[in-house]
Parts: structure tokens; C-alpha cells; sequence
């Protein structure tokens, strides 16, 4: 049998081989983001910033996140992630933290199964952790206190409490076939009514208006 080797040149983005994705990252030392980079020459500077926060976020998980529970919440929250509307725009390091803190900041310390930690994220976020104003979580690599949702805007962190609400009271209900999308379950829905074990589960309604421009602005700005 013959083996072929292909080299290619491999720069900072997402690399697709077989099926496989590869997400390559560039960075530099720290010491080297304050003086050395030439815009020129180097990749951007808020780029190398992103890709050692990168690092720091895995080495954190890595040392952290030692719970079975707390990995097996970070699949499925990624699983909702790609096929649940209002979880798109959380970002994989805000459910890191997300997930980490449903699993172990509890009152009695104990550790908690798999569906005692699934449960405690929905209540968390449907009682509004990522809302504006709340004591949040706070992101460990980051110096002060830097909430982990502040990427986030407002439609959307209103988005994810409603529609976490909708989710738990489906999972109280006995709707978890639903919401995993387990094999012969009907898709769960957020915009209608929705029927389970005999109970109606009707999904929340959003809480956050965006501010309308003011009728002098919108004037001054038509003059």
C-alpha cells in the first residue's frame, strides 16, 4: 500500500478535511501585542488579542471543568446552539462558563446528575442570570468584573430568557423528548401553544421594546 503525504499551507481560519473541521488560530506572546506588532506586517491586533483569550479559555475549561456533567451540558447546550433560534448568539465561552456554574455553584456544594444540571440551566437562565442588571457570571480570565453575556445585545438576551422559560416549563411537563430532538419526537416550537401530557405549555412573550428615535432626532436628521 502506497502513502501519499500532502503538505499545504495553513494560515488563521477553519480548515474542512473529510468532514472534520479545523479551527487554527494565531496569536503571539503577550509582551509582543504592546509594541512589536506592525499593522503591516502582522495579523491584526484584536485578532492575536481573541486567540490568546482562546487559549486562556481552554486552559481554564481544561483545569475546571472536571465534572462529567458539566462536559456533557457543554454538548448539548452546543446541540442547541446549532438548531435552536434564540441560542445562536451565545457564544462557546459564555456556555463553558454557563455550564461550569449550573454544575457546581449550588447552595449544599454536592455534586449534581446530568438532568439535576440541564434543569439548573434553563432555571437559571429563565430567571434572567443573562439579563441586564443581574449578578451574571463573571468571566475568570478576564481582570475586574466582566460579565460573560456583555457581547450580547439586549433583543438577544431577552430572547434567550423567554425562550429558556418556554423550555423549562416543556421539561417539567415531561417534554425532554423534545428538546434533545430524540429520535421520533415532534419539533418543539417557540411562536405557538404546545400540548404535553394534557397541559399547555404557551411560549413567553418578549419583554424588551428597542427605544424608538425621538420625532425632533428623526427630523434634525431628515433636514
Amino acid at each position: 500500500k502506497q502513502w501519499y503525504q500532502r503538505r499545504v499551507a495553513i494560515t488563521a481560519g477553519s480548515y474542512t478535511f473529510n468532514g472534520s473541521t479545523l479551527n487554527v488560530f494565531v496569536t503571539t506572546l503577550p509582551n509582543n501585542t504592546k509594541e512589536t506588532i506592525d499593522p503591516e506586517k502582522h495579523l491584526k491586533l484584536e485578532n492575536l488579542k481573541n486567540s490568546l483569550a482562546a487559549i486562556r479559555h481552554a486552559r481554564w475549561f481544561e483545569e475546571n471543568a472536571y465534572q462529567s456533567s458539566i462536559r456533557i451540558l457543554v454538548r448539548i447546550l452546543k446541540d442547541f446552539k446549532k438548531r435552536i433560534p434564540f441560542f445562536m448568539n451565545v457564544n462557546p465561552w459564555t456556555i463553558d462558563l454557563l455550564a461550569h456554574h449550573s454544575a457546581v455553584s449550588n447552595t449544599n456544594g454536592n455534586t449534581l446528575s446530568v438532568p439535576q444540571v440541564f434543569r439548573r440551566c434553563l432555571q437559571l437562565l429563565a430567571a434572567g442570570i443573562l439579563l441586564p442588571g443581574s449578578a451574571s457570571i463573571s468571566d475568570p480570565c478576564e481582570p475586574g468584573f466582566v460579565k460573560a453575556h456583555s457581547f450580547m445585545s439586549y433583543e438577544h438576551q431577552d430572547e434567550l430568557a423567554c425562550g429558556a422559560q418556554t423550555l423549562l416549563r416543556a421539561l417539567s411537563h415531561g417534554g425532554y423528548k423534545e428538546i434533545l430532538a430524540m429520535k421520533g419526537a415532534r419539533k418543539i416550537t417557540f411562536e405557538n401553544a404546545v400540548m404535553f401530557d394534557g397541559i399547555i405549555v404557551t411560549p413567553s412573550k418578549l419583554a424588551y421594546e428597542k427605544p424608538t428615535e425621538p420625532a425632533e432626532a428623526m427630523e434634525t436628521n431628515g433636514s
